[in-house]
């Protein structure tokens, strides 16, 4: 790492290609008139865990599709073990070790965990599948990887951790030399990324590398030996991820210090009411919330917080009890019902449940919301004109608004999907994990975006696996165990140990 001027600009030296699992020369990428990529050059080290560091929308998604063969790249070479794989199609390089998991890797959920390890080259017994030796196979290689599972499991019934952990056994176990992780702990609580983050590390003394795409930056510096930033589809640092402090490597993520959004707490009129409201996984439940009010949920997973989110939003049934807003009772019997009644839900999984993916983004910001013209026409011109009002307040990074929505960044779909729920002017907001899989600095941007909303009379609740950011945001915080409230949190009680204690507390 070489420091000029105040910029920290990437090595000029890099391993020998002996010692190189990947190397990217001089790639280049247009999406039409945009340049993604701007000769992007970097080199992965043999068992190392490489991070792969950048804002939303900075070039890493492109990247590591073009290094995966998902994607063809205008220029450049990539060699794989130093072998010219440039030309190469996905499955053949595929064959030669390099696999790309992304945050939506490749599992069935229907199928048992041995069929998803195997396939799809199943053992067979006159001309059927052999199940005793599939579980038998499966079994064996779930236990040398130290993931005691029985391999007869739906794979659908797996934690996410564990889903991830078995998309990453299967590409072990196929002998990648290289395995390209993108967001692998998005939307894990902190035991499970944790976990994953430790078993990862132990692969690589198998001799498996790795590229790490997080948007953590304390996972990075934990788990990774080397990192390249990349700003704007050009490489503007690199080196060894030890040399780099928590505040170093936010500065040259971004370009720029970024100030942490703070909240300002105060008492706030009641204006939602749960009474005795239960439902699959919890309650009953007694709680207020008040006028522009943001209050926390913490719980385990399956321990109530969720399923309350998704139950208020319509997406689980109400068993019991009732709902009040500014002290009118209303129906949340499904989505529709909960979004006219005036609660609205951003789900934690944006890409399989927020989301249309073959609509623009003009389209998906209007979903569901559709501006009328002459009473039953969508207005084109309306859809427009909100694009535009959305794109300026939200600062959404885009070509156009007719550009597909999963050629946008993560942070910048994000943005979208909150720009949706707000135009219906909500009376409850649910933010679930509303930052997952988004950089420091539109992070802070959604902060101040979710603050902007409170003063216009907005109720949250919010659930967020970091908490740090629920310290720095809320104004209350409500504790779950066994589906119930055990604990408040108010004032100066509301610290980072306090929320991270009750998050490992039954």
């Amino acid at each position: 790492m070489n420091v000029a001027d105040g910029t920290i600009v990437p090595d000029s030296h890099a391993p020998d290609s002996a010692d190189a699992v990947l190397t990217v020369d001089n790639v280049f990428k247009r999406f039409g008139p945009l340049a993604v990529l701007d000769g992007v050059s970097l080199t992965v080290s043999k068992g190392a865990i490489h991070g792969l560091l950048g804002k939303n929308g900075a070039g890493k998604s492109t990247l590591s599709n073009i290094i995966a063969g998902l994607l063809r790249h205008d220029s450049g070479t990539i060699l794989l073990n130093g072998e010219d794989v440039s030309a190469l199609p996905l499955t053949a390089r595929k064959r030669r070790g390099l696999h790309l998991l992304s945050q939506h890797s490749e599992i069935f959920e229907d199928l048992s965990v041995g069929e998803n390890l195997l396939l799809p080259e199943l053992p067979k017994r006159f001309g059927l599948t052999n199940w005793t030796a599939l579980h038998r196979l499966a079994a064996q290689q779930l236990e040398s990887h130290g993931m005691p599972v029985d391999p007869r499991r739906r794979a659908g019934d797996l934690n996410a951790s564990d889903r991830r952990r078995l998309a990453i056994i299967k590409a072990v176990a196929a002998e990648a030399s290289l395995i390209i992780l993108d967001e692998p702990t998005a939307g894990l609580a902190a035991a499970e990324r944790l976990h994953l983050l430790e078993w990862v590390e132990s692969l690589t003394e198998r001799g498996t590398s790795f590229i790490y795409i997080s948007h953590h930056n304390d996972e990075v510096r934990q788990l990774c030996s080397e990192y390249t930033v990349l700003r704007d589809g050009k490489v503007t640092a690199g080196g060894k991820a030890a040399e780099l402090s928590a505040d170093a490597m936010a500065r040259v993520i971004t370009g720029a210090d970024v100030a942490e959004f703070h909240r300002s707490r105060k008492d706030h009129p009641t204006a939602i009411e749960l009474r005795q409201l239960s439902f699959p996984g919890g309650g009953p439940i007694d709680l207020t919330i008040g006028r522009g009010e943001i209050v926390g949920l913490v719980g385990l997973l399956g321990e109530g917080p969720q399923e309350l989110m998704r139950a208020l939003g319509g997406l689980l049934p109400v068993e019991a009890g009732s709902v009040l807003i500014d002290g009118r009772q209303v129906r949340l019997g499904s989505p529709g019902q909960s979004l006219g009644s005036g609660v609205a839900y951003l789900t934690h999984d944006r890409i399989g449940e927020g989301l249309v993916g073959s609509m623009s983004v003009t389209e998906n910001l209007n979903l569901g919301n559709w501006p009328r013209s002459l009473g039953w026409l969508v207005s084109g011109a309306g859809m427009n004109r909100r694009m535009r009002e959305a794109r300026g307040a939200m600062d959404i990074v885009m070509g156009s608004g007719g550009q597909e929505i999963g050629e946008l960044s993560g942070g910048n779909q994000q943005k979208v999907l909150l720009g949706r729920l707000l135009e219906r002017r909500p009376k409850l907001l649910l933010l679930d994990e509303p930052t997952v899989g988004v950089d420091v600095a539109a992070k802070e941007q959604i902060h101040r975006l979710i603050d902007d909303a409170t003063k216009k009379g907005v109720s949250v609740l919010l659930l967020a696996q970091d908490p740090e950011e629920m310290q720095r945001l809320v104004d209350r915080v409500v504790i779950f165990s066994k589906g119930c409230i055990a604990r408040t949190l108010r004032g100066a009680e509301i610290t980072i140990d306090a929320i991270a204690e009750a998050r490992t507390a039954r």
